[in-house]
């Protein structure tokens, strides 16, 4: 799978610091950023409480590296497709065909990362956190990742269903696209109880990646001209 968290590093002090964000992430995630001491996430870096101090200053800053790692993990997630469909977007050559393409990338390149990467689950929690209960430092995780990415995908949908990739329509059809997926994870409890299993097996990601296209089928030729 693509894209490392907190890239490592031969160097002491580096990798002192990636454990410290790890360990953020970790006790942050479990307990909420006011609930984790940097005591507890000091211990769990195995460093003293002086570490934090002198590598990012603050717990709040700390926290806010963390987000800017998740943010730049997402953007490498993409980077490929993004790169390409940009180019294509600024040149003129990305037809609705060629959008629908893009879209199925996008949405099985999340489905694949967010099922079978560790990565992605060490970030499972705090996404859900900052969702339910942003912090102060959401916007370093908003401005670096999510929105360049929803905003890449509204305007790919937009070639794709004729619409305005402005409009409040296609912004929140966007949303419910990449909610169908994230359900996945976050729900993740409920649909394995459903089909009484304790992990989804490749079978099944192949059976979604299925209903996946098979919804951007129905949709966009659907929705291709149509005035909302």
């Amino acid at each position: 799978m693509q894209g490392e968290l907190f890239p490592t590093s031969p160097n002491k002090g580096e990798q002192a610091r990636r454990k410290l964000l790890l360990a953020a992430l970790k006790k942050i995630g479990e307990k909420g950023y006011e609930n984790a001491s940097v005591r507890e996430i000091a211990d769990e870096a195995g460093q003293n409480v002086a570490a934090i101090a002198y590598y990012f200053g603050n717990k709040e800053k700390l926290y806010a590296t963390v987000l800017e790692g998740i943010g730049g993990y997402l953007g490498g997630i993409f980077g490929a497709i993004a790169e390409e469909t940009l180019t294509k977007l600024q040149n003129g050559t990305l037809d609705p065909t060629g959008a629908v393409d893009v879209l199925r990338r996008m949405l099985r390149t999340l489905l694949g990362q967010q099922m079978e990467d560790e990565e992605f689950e060490k970030i499972r929690l705090v996404m859900i956190r900052e969702q339910s209960s942003p912090s102060e430092s959401f916007d370093v995780l908003y401005k670096k990742a999510l929105k360049p990415l929803h905003e890449l995908f509204t305007t790919v949908l937009g070639v794709a269903t004729g619409e305005d990739p402005t409009a409040t329509v296609t912004i929140l059809r966007a949303h419910a696209l990449f909610g169908q997926v994230l359900a996945f994870k976050i729900a993740r409890t409920t649909i394995l109880r459903r089909l009484g299993v304790k992990k989804l097996s490749p079978e099944h990601l192949a059976t979604i990646s299925m209903i996946l296209d098979e919804h951007l089928g129905l949709i966009c030729p659907g929705l291709k001209g149509a005035t909302p």
